[in-house]
């Protein structure tokens, strides 16, 4: 379980008082992955949020002849799994450790439960959710932008 002095540094729950985050501790699970590990397959139906406590993560998607390709790399308070855990749909890219790597998770079955639990504090994350969501959907925004800019230059 994260100290909640880890857990105030994360972003998602910056409007969380001590209270509040001892209420999301106990539902964080902290996992180690080896290097060179894969946490799930693109099209997988695992579900949780997994915020980096250390390490790196390489986020890739396959192309049509098969090959991998990298999107992002993720570090330290950079998440994955956000998307299944609002929509429980399957993933839309793999993700494997880069280097030993250690997480926080939470799982969508306990953050389902916490919703009905504990409503507000859950409604103050999923907005800080969305808001990383939205800042990650105006980055691939503007560089899909630059890119076609480059490609008619």
């Amino acid at each position: 379980m994260p100290t909640l002095k880890r857990l105030r540094e994360i972003t998602l729950f910056r409007d969380l008082s001590d209270a509040e985050l001892k209420k999301v501790a106990a539902i964080v699970k902290n996992v180690t992955f080896p290097k060179g590990a894969v946490v799930w397959e693109e099209g997988s139906r695992q579900q949780g949020l997994h915020i980096i406590n250390s390490g790196k993560f390489r986020v890739t998607r396959k192309t049509k002849d098969g090959s991998k390709q990298v999107l992002a790399i993720l570090k330290k308070d950079n998440f994955f799994g956000e998307l299944s855990l609002l929509d429980g749909r399957s993933h839309s890219a793999s993700v494997e450790a880069v280097e030993r790597s250690t997480v926080f998770v939470i799982k969508k079955a306990d953050m389902d439960k916490f919703l009905q639990e504990h409503p507000h504090i859950a409604y103050k994350i999923v907005c800080d959710l969305a808001i990383e969501i939205c800042e990650i959907l105006r980055s691939m925004n503007d560089k899909f932008i630059n890119m076609v800019e480059y490609l008619w230059e």
